[in-house]
């Protein structure tokens, strides 16, 4: 629907519906007192009361909801520091580094077992992924270092 350089926009489908043309609250209450008058005085009153009283219990619990059980305990962090002396020879020093280096090198080696195994029972040849591995290492120029004669992992 053009008109020059405007385009008009056509109106939405539902406006000539006219959907809430007969609605009105004062109407809507006038009808609820209507249908208390015609009916007997309990016919009526225990639903509507029933209705109310669910309806408030309902809000009562959304409103209460939000003040219940919020407090979470968090239990204090502990943080271990390390401290050395001033005199630690280096031997020492490197022993310690050396013990560390045990601990991750004990991590890597079950870390890559699991992958191992999960490359298995994906029908994948391991062993040839880790040997193509370490060529690739090796033509990098990446050497392991060697460790202590006297180390025990």
């Amino acid at each position: 629907m053009r008109e020059g350089l405007v385009i008009r926009v056509r109106p939405h489908y539902l406006e000539p519906m006219g959907l809430l043309k007969d609605v009105s609250v004062t109407g809507g209450f006038g009808d609820l007192i209507a249908v208390f008058r015609q009916s007997e005085p309990g016919e009526r009153l225990l639903p509507g009361i029933l209705a109310i009283a669910c309806t408030s219990i309902i809000l009562f619990l959304f409103w209460l909801d939000p003040k219940v059980n919020t407090y979470t305990y968090v239990p204090a962090e502990v943080i271990y520091v390390e401290n050395w002396t001033a005199d630690r020879t280096d031997e020492e020093i490197l022993e310690d580094r050396w013990e560390i280096q045990c601990l991750k090198d004990k991590l890597e080696t079950k870390r890559r077992e699991a992958v191992k195994s999960l490359g298995r029972m994906s029908g994948m040849d391991v062993d040839e992924i880790e040997r193509e591995a370490i060529a690739e290492r090796l033509a990098r120029g990446e050497v392991e270092v060697e460790r202590p004669a006297g180390l025990q992992c």
